[in-house]
């Protein structure tokens, strides 16, 4: 018997609810009784999901796009469940270089956290199997990056990513709503941790508003680009604290993401501009305007003018407008503009701003 070659939208659907299957078991296993057991059981299945929805997010492009080498991508191997497809870091990567599909840093990270929690698990040890001092403290970290991973999740499938998964938005809100019991989990950590928090504010701290919680519990305590971990979720954020330039202020304020050509002080409503900014912080925006190391353009969020600079240390760069942290400047080997990535191969390639010689030669 001929098996029927399954339609594009076939598969796609498939390997949905495929991903859904899994996030839904590991919500149920994560409050069965938050035994080691099924805590290990529900991050397998949650990273699982993740992953085969992001996979999904790709084939939707073409199915050949996760397959590890797609110009050896069989049909039949694909359709018998023997082809050998991409992992998450991969899929990220061809979204955005293939379908100009972006996974946020934030994202992705927390994702890529729970990918190392489940290797463990299946691979090796994990502090949560074994009797140690620190069990229930493990046990706390891993309940708290699944709660992280699912509000970006949410995010993407719910929000960035609704219109391509719009057949299975009531499975985002179902899971979602299951999720109402790590917000009463999340809400007895803060009632627990808020002495702290508010011990923090009184020594000069900036509060601020986890984006992935939406407890006022991300604790800064730095002027300029900082990374912090909430206090509650664990979730990663990056910030901008600035001191207000008008000489009547000098509040600290915080500047706003991807907002970086209409700053405002909070408490004023001074004006704050980029150019002002990249000049407090980085070696670029000190730099004078004959010199050749201008501010760079970040790969990540493609702003003009750029802004990803190198901070007054010499070795961490920042991007002022989507606040990544790329790995490092450098300069395009056909074109010499500035940005954050690989230079290897762009002088017959290009970058962003240019098509390299490849380009200049076809236009001849």
């Amino acid at each position: 018997m001929v098996r029927r070659i399954l339609t594009h939208d076939e598969q796609f659907t498939h390997l949905c609810e495929n991903g859904f299957g899994f996030v839904t078991r590991a919500i149920e296993q994560l409050w069965e009784n938050v035994s080691p057991d099924t805590l290990k059981y529900s991050v397998i299945n949650f990273y699982s999901g993740v992953e085969l929805l992001v996979k999904a997010r790709l084939m939707h492009e073409h199915w050949t796009l996760i397959v590890v080498d797609p110009n050896k991508a069989d049909i039949d191997e694909f359709l018998n469940g023997e082809a050998h497809t991409v992992g998450l870091k991969q899929a990220v990567q061809r979204l955005k270089k293939v379908a100009k599909v972006a996974v946020s840093p934030n994202a992705f990270n927390s994702f890529d956290e729970l990918r190392k929690h489940r290797n463990r698990m299946v691979h090796f040890h994990h502090p949560i199997n074994a009797n140690e001092p620190d069990q229930e403290k493990q046990k706390e970290v891993v309940i708290l990056e699944q709660c992280r991973g699912w509000f970006y999740l949410r995010r993407l499938l719910g929000d960035e990513w609704q219109e391509v998964f719009a057949d299975f938005q009531h499975q985002v809100a179902e899971i979602n709503l299951a999720m109402k019991r790590h917000r009463e989990y999340l809400t007895t950590v803060y009632d627990q941790i808020r002495p702290e928090l508010e011990a923090a504010r009184q020594d000069g701290a900036i509060l601020a508003t986890c984006s992935a919680c939406g407890f006022e519990a991300q604790v800064l305590d730095e002027i300029g680009p900082q990374e912090h971990e909430c206090r509650v979720c664990l979730a990663e954020e990056s910030f901008l604290l600035h001191i207000c330039p008008d000489e009547d202020c000098k509040e600290k304020t915080l500047l706003s993401l991807e907002e970086c050509e209409q700053w405002t002080c909070e408490h004023c409503g001074s004006s704050i501009d980029l150019d002002d900014v990249l000049f407090e912080y980085t070696i670029e925006g000190k730099a004078r305007h004959d010199e050749p190391n201008q501010p760079a353009f970040c790969t990540e969020c493609g702003h003009i003018p750029e802004t990803a600079g190198t901070l007054d240390n010499g070795e961490i760069v920042f991007c002022f407008n989507c606040f990544s942290w790329p790995g490092k400047i450098e300069y395009c080997e056909w074109c010499s503009e500035p940005f954050t990535g690989e230079a290897e191969g762009t002088y017959w390639s290009g970058c962003e701003k240019c098509e390299g010689k490849a380009g200049w030669t076809r236009d001849e």
